[in-house]
């Protein structure tokens, strides 16, 4: 089976093994309270956009928070029970480089590789998104490894790059991120890296795998991304 169909379709797959049921139960609100709301300061604009994952026993979350003037930096907070979080008092992750500058630092996902911390993120200058990457053993300090994916240099993403998810496990021997991109035509679109080293990205598949309208260049509305094979 070609890999882009591969995966493509595993949702369907896992739907289809479990007699049409989803691999989720229906979802219910585990507090009515927001768990991380702006705060003033750095984060007195908006706090969302967050990522988690287990460490030392704890749930750690680091989200997005805005303030004023529209700069986004990456605060840090643990729990134990998944609704109730302590917040440090200063941001984990703010921006310090060109292509973050003014905007910050956006769109954090998590996933840990081995004893590494991976942590893609939007840097956006307020004039280009570009999807980065940094790595930390510790989810405090953090390594830059700089854009992985420049905006206006790929096959078919020829604007913007963000949010990218990194597969956790190798596939044919290579690491899999899906990652959204801007086409020529302005449109959002879901697509696919490889790399050998969680370092150095290359765009996968061309054609690119297009999102149903209206869904932010992911899947959604229970149907499968079309490919222009599809066509």
């Amino acid at each position: 089976m070609p890999l882009r169909i591969l995966l493509l379709t595993i949702g369907a797959v896992i739907i289809s093994a479990q007699g049409e049921r989803w691999p989720f139960e229906r979802w219910q609100r585990a507090s009515n309270d927001p768990i991380i709301a702006p705060r003033g300061g750095w984060e007195s604009a908006g706090t969302f956009n967050p990522t988690v994952v287990e460490h030392n026993g704890q749930i750690v979350m680091l989200y997005r928070a805005q303030d004023r003037n529209g700069t986004s930096r990456l605060g840090y907070a643990t729990s134990t029970d998944g609704i109730r979080f302590a917040r440090r008092p200063e941001p984990v992750l703010s921006p310090e480089t060109e292509y973050e500058k003014d905007g910050g630092i956006e769109d954090p996902r998590l996933v840990k590789i081995d004893d590494t911390f991976y942590l893609t993120y939007t840097g956006y200058n307020k004039k280009d998104a570009q999807l980065c990457l940094a790595t930390s053993k510790d989810l405090l300090r953090w390594d830059r490894k700089g854009v992985i994916l420049p905006a206006y240099k790929g096959r078919w993403n020829v604007g913007w790059t963000k949010a990218g998810a990194i597969v956790p496990e190798t596939i044919d021997g290579k690491y899999w991120m899906y990652c959204m991109g801007t086409t020529a035509d302005k449109t959002d679109e879901m697509g696919l890296a490889y790399s050998l080293d969680l370092i150095q990205w290359t765009d996968a598949l061309d054609p690119r795998a297009s999102a149903p309208p209206g869904t932010m260049g992911f899947p959604g509305g229970g149907t499968r991304p079309r490919t222009h094979s599809d066509a």
